[in-house]
This record gives structure tokens, sequence and C-alpha cells, in this order.
């Protein structure tokens, strides 16, 4: 079913956007009649979608579904009542509706057995918080509805947050803060903008930005949230004309297509049991330590950078905006 917040797309990036799939795709199954809106024939690709239709997809004439994928997710801390994971890039964290075919990290714990809340809907268990399907790094995952009521409240008085890094392709001036709200772009609904005025449909959010090395083109930085929105750093960034090497949706136009270069990097909270503050840092992949060795600490062994490149984080994480 179409949300307020999808009214107004086309039907045909509506699909592609929630099946993952490409246009060409969609508008084969389109002229393969594989496709209802409010139980009539769908046609037309360009079809203006409204809050509450429904749009049906016959599984029968659906490719061979593809087997689940094999992935590993590094367990960053782990007990009764909680769990932290190193997301991978390219895994959605959990569907949007039941039609949703993406394989999602919520469907990987359930495959791995763990122990999940069951408040909100069936496919979303123990989910706190989103990540985006292209970011990377540490999220929290509840083991059972006491846990998910606690860190769901922390989330809102942010006694749990999250520091990023990210690599941006020019450095910036100076650390920064940006206290900006969010709202949807008008010609493209899966992307957000800034407003200087606060309307019905925005968002407040509030990021803010660090310098840690540049190499006089790109820079690394650490981004910390004090709100958490869709698409916030990059929405930010764009604000003061900086974006994210791989981020082409929200107009980077480098050379860098490997992966959008953003992970999560610290989750700090409070135990939902113990009350115990915990910080859990979730390390790079391989991919984005690659890139920070080869344009930044070129003259460092790679091994032992790559082993020891998070401690010196720690001091900048707690001097910084804090």
């Amino acid at each position: 079913m179409v949300t307020s917040q999808e009214s107004g797309m086309r039907l045909d990036i509506f699909l592609a956007t929630k099946l993952n799939l490409s246009r060409n795709k969609i508008n084969k199954m389109l002229h393969n009649k594989q496709i209802t809106l409010n139980q009539i024939q769908a046609s037309k690709n360009g079809i203006i979608l409204k809050e509450q239709d429904q749009i049906h997809i016959f599984p029968s004439l659906l490719e061979t579904a593809k087997p689940t994928p094999k992935i590993h997710i590094p367990i960053l801390y782990e007990d009764e009542d909680l769990l932290v994971l190193n997301k991978p890039i390219n895994l959605v964290v959990h569907k949007t509706n039941q039609e949703d075919t993406q394989y999602t990290l919520h469907e990987w714990l359930k495959e791995q057995n763990f122990k999940l809340s069951n408040l909100g809907d069936s496919y979303r268990e123990g989910i706190i918080h989103r990540l985006d399907k292209t970011t990377s790094g540490a999220i929290v995952i509840a083991k059972n509805n006491h846990s998910h009521q606690i860190l769901s409240q922390q989330l809102k008085t942010k006694e749990m947050g999250r520091y990023y890094l990210c690599v941006i392709n020019q450095p910036l001036k100076q650390d920064i803060i940006i206290d900006s709200p969010l709202i949807r772009h008008p010609k493209n609904r899966l992307k957000y903008i800034t407003t200087s005025k606060q309307t019905p449909d925005s968002k407040d959010a509030k990021t803010a930005f660090f310098k840690i090395i540049d190499n006089g083109k790109t820079e690394l930085i650490g981004a910390k949230l004090f709100s958490g929105r869709t698409h916030q750093i990059r929405a930010h960034l764009s604000k003061i004309n900086r974006h994210i090497l791989g981020d082409f949706f929200y107009n980077y136009e480098g050379n860098y297509t490997q992966r959008i270069l953003l992970h999560s990097s610290l989750l700090y909270l409070k135990h939902p049991t113990t009350q115990k503050p915990l910080k859990i840092y979730a390390p790079l992949f391989e991919d984005m330590l690659l890139f920070l060795h080869q344009n930044f600490y070129a003259s460092q062994d790679f091994e032992s950078f790559a082993k020891n490149f998070i401690l010196p984080l720690q001091d900048i994480y707690l001097s910084k905006f804090t």
C-alpha cells in the first residue's frame, strides 16, 4: 500500500525502489501483465501514485527467486538483552512492506535464530534504528521487548548516539555544525534537501562535522548526529557543497564508484538493564580501509594501519562536540 510519503511517485520508480530492480525490468513486468494497481491491470509506467493505492505483483510470474545470499556480519557486542552488529554495505535493514523482495538484515537475524523483540511490524522485529543500504557500520538490535522500549527511548532522548566516518570530495574549511530542517525533494521523493523554513512536512536535523585528515583534494571527516533523519549526513553535506565519495544520488561527480564511503563507526548507549554506559566501535571494512590507506596513510604499513586505525579516533570523538 502506498503511504502518504510515497504519494506522487511514478509507478515504475516506486517499484524499482521497492524491489531493487531496474526500471527496464519493471517496464517488462508491466508489459507482461504482472502488476495490478487497485485490482486493475497496470500497463503504463508513468502512473502517478496516490496514498493508499494498492499494488500487487503476481509471484508465479516473477523470475525464480535468487537463493539466500551467504553473508558474514560481524558481531561487535552481544548479551541477553541486545546485539550490536557491523552491517556491511548493500544490505537493507528491514523491509518497508510485506511485498518487498529485497534480502534484509532482519531476515539474516531470523535465519541465525537470534532472539528478537516482537514490538511493531513482523518484518522489523528487534530493529531500533536504520542504516541506509549503502552505509556500513554499527547497528543495535533489541533481543526482548523491555530492551526495545528502553533503547527506543534512549534514541529519542539522545542518550543513544552515533559517530560516522566519511570521505568527502573537498576539504572542509573548518569544523562545522549544521542545524537545518530536512524536507523531501520536490522532484524526487526518495531524496532530501535542507530548508530554511519550518513546515508541517519538515523534520528538525542537526549534524556536527569535524576534520580528521585531508590530502588537499579529498578529506576524511567525522560526523556526529544530534538527530537521526533519513539521509541526514548526505543532505547536510550537500547544503555546503560537499559530497561523499561514491554518492552519485547526492550529486557526487568524481570517479570513485566502488561504494559510498560512509561508515557508522561508533555507537554509544546505556545498557537497558544495568544502565552501564557502552561505547562500541565498528571497524572499517577492508574496501574503505584500503582507500584511506592509499589516499591518506600510505606511509604506514597497511596491516598495522588497519589494526590500529580506530585507536587515535577515540580521543577525537571524546573531544569533539560532546
